[in-house]
């Protein structure tokens, strides 16, 4: 149970984190509302590396603004995946990557111009989050019989 608050712990303070470099190495290759730039401010080109660090004073304020919700948020996948039984790696990443997905889109999607930006953002640091979940929480152990490798006579 331990290992599965860890991971439920690690996978909520990352998610704030790669969204907000998915959304920063997103916007110029999609493009996006203005309100996306207030946020980030005007991306033209990225020009240099350190431009590419905003991501991390961002990622913080997310997790400090929205840190409680995703950690709720987190927690009650978490723990529907374990009434349910859904202990492997494609349930965690699929799982994370709709919750991504779903929370980034109903809190930043304000514009038909964000329509590839958020949602791909959310789903893919989702779907790492979720994997970050699964290896902390499940990796390593062998709880089920089919987590056993199969091996021949």
């Amino acid at each position: 149970m331990l290992r599965i608050v860890g991971g439920v712990f690690a996978a909520s303070l990352a998610a704030p984190y790669l969204a907000s470099l998915f959304i920063f190495v997103l916007i110029p290759v999609f493009g996006a509302s203005t309100g996306a730039n207030l946020v980030l401010g005007p991306l033209p080109h990225i020009e240099e590396l350190l431009d590419l660090l905003k991501f991390l004073v961002i990622g913080t304020l997310g997790t400090a603004i929205f840190g409680l919700p995703i950690l709720i948020a987190a927690a009650s996948l978490a723990f529907l995946l374990h009434i349910l039984d859904l202990r492997s790696k494609l349930h965690a990443i699929a799982s994370g990557g709709g919750l991504g997905c779903l929370a980034v889109v109903l809190l930043f999607v304000r514009d038909r111009d964000d329509v590839w930006v958020f949602p791909l953002a959310g789903a893919l640091s989702g779907a790492i989050c979720g994997w970050i979940y699964w290896r902390i929480a499940y990796s390593g152990t062998r709880s089920h019989p089919q987590d056993e490798p199969v091996t021949g006579p």
